[in-house]
């Protein structure tokens, strides 16, 4: 066994063990220290000891029992191992556009930093409600997520500056003129997205960059201060979610939705800290959501197949049963139950 498989094994052991381990038991246990006679072992594994050391690897001296008459070995695993990393969604968007400023010959990165953003990359694909990781790579996710219209709206959020542009939401034949206060972006399942205030809706709205179809302008003049102050109870993370339904411009909705026993807890899982969620006595549960896009919201419930039935409002029943009729119509079934 060379040094380094010796290594290895000495950490691995000293960090799962529960009990500090003694020096008959690593002498014992590890393949390269059984050949050599005690002495020899003694001062190769001081070696190794203080090798790891200087490495930063927090190997531990304590007593094997309550007397102390025999000491140990052991590394704290919550010394050893770094910390989860947990980036804000605003920590998030501030590596990926440098990222992608860098990867466009904008500002240059050293060797150092840019095997960071590498090895940061899978920690940088959001983390939805459910919990699961999207990792996204590096990249521009639609061709209409220009480098230049993420630096600008960055830029504007950061000095809080008024922008304008033209948009068009999903379904719509035209756009129309949007003017924001962008307080913040976040990136979700390959798109960006913009939150802010929008003027014309007189609330905050989440905007798809991708369904930005003009050059992203500044209202006011350079040497302007800024234009508006960012909420004071504004946290990006409670408008960084996928959910199709809500972002676009249709009618506004407050709908029910019943869930059979079987899936009831996976949308209290998913979705219970977004919407109002609550168990039914006979089994199964209730969730409320708002709902601008007809056509999201329909595909979405009709994926539920029989575990799922909206209870109100009347309209959006009506439409997504006769969502319901025209599938079985182009499948070729001729009644509905």
């Amino acid at each position: 066994m060379n040094k380094a498989e010796r290594l290895i094994n000495l950490i691995a052991m000293l960090l799962e063990a529960r009990r500090p381990v003694t020096l008959e038991r690593i002498r014992n246990s590890i393949p390269g220290y059984q050949q050599a006679s005690v002495p020899s072992f003694k001062r190769m594994f001081e070696r190794d000891k203080s090798e790891l050391r200087e490495m930063g690897v927090p190997i531990r001296v304590e007593p094997v029992d309550a007397f102390g008459e025999e000491m140990g070995y052991r590394i704290p695993k919550e010394e050893y191992y770094l910390p989860e990393i947990d980036f804000t969604p605003e920590e998030k968007v501030a590596l990926l556009l440098v990222n992608r400023l860098a990867s466009g010959g904008v500002i240059p990165l050293s060797r150092e930093a840019g095997s960071a953003l590498l090895k940061l990359s899978p920690d940088l694909g959001d983390v939805g409600r459910s919990g699961r990781t999207g990792y996204a790579p590096l990249r521009f996710a639609h061709p209409a997520e220009s480098l230049e219209t993420l630096t600008t709206l960055w830029e504007a959020s950061v000095r809080r500056r008024t922008v304008r542009f033209t948009y068009r939401s999903l379904g719509s034949s035209q756009s129309q003129e949007r003017s924001i206060d962008p307080y913040g972006l976040y990136f979700d399942r390959g798109a960006w997205y913009v939150v802010g205030y929008c003027h014309l809706r007189g609330e905050v709205r989440s905007f798809r960059v991708s369904r930005i179809e003009s050059q992203v302008e500044a209202v006011s003049t350079p040497d302007k201060g800024p234009d508006f102050a960012r909420p004071e109870d504004f946290r990006l993370r409670e408008h960084a979610r996928i959910l199709p339904w809500e972002f676009e411009e249709g009618t506004h909705y407050r709908a029910e939705v019943r869930f059979s026993p079987r899936i009831a807890w996976l949308v209290e899982r998913d979705l219970g800290d977004v919407y109002p969620f609550r168990y039914l006595k006979g089994g199964g549960g209730k969730l409320r959501v708002t709902v601008r896009n007809e056509d999201a919201f329909c595909n979405w419930v009709l994926s539920f197949a029989e575990d799922a039935e909206v209870v109100s409002p009347p309209e959006l029943r009506s439409k997504v049963r006769d969502r319901l009729l025209e599938i079985l119509a182009m499948a070729g079934g001729d009644e509905v139950g």
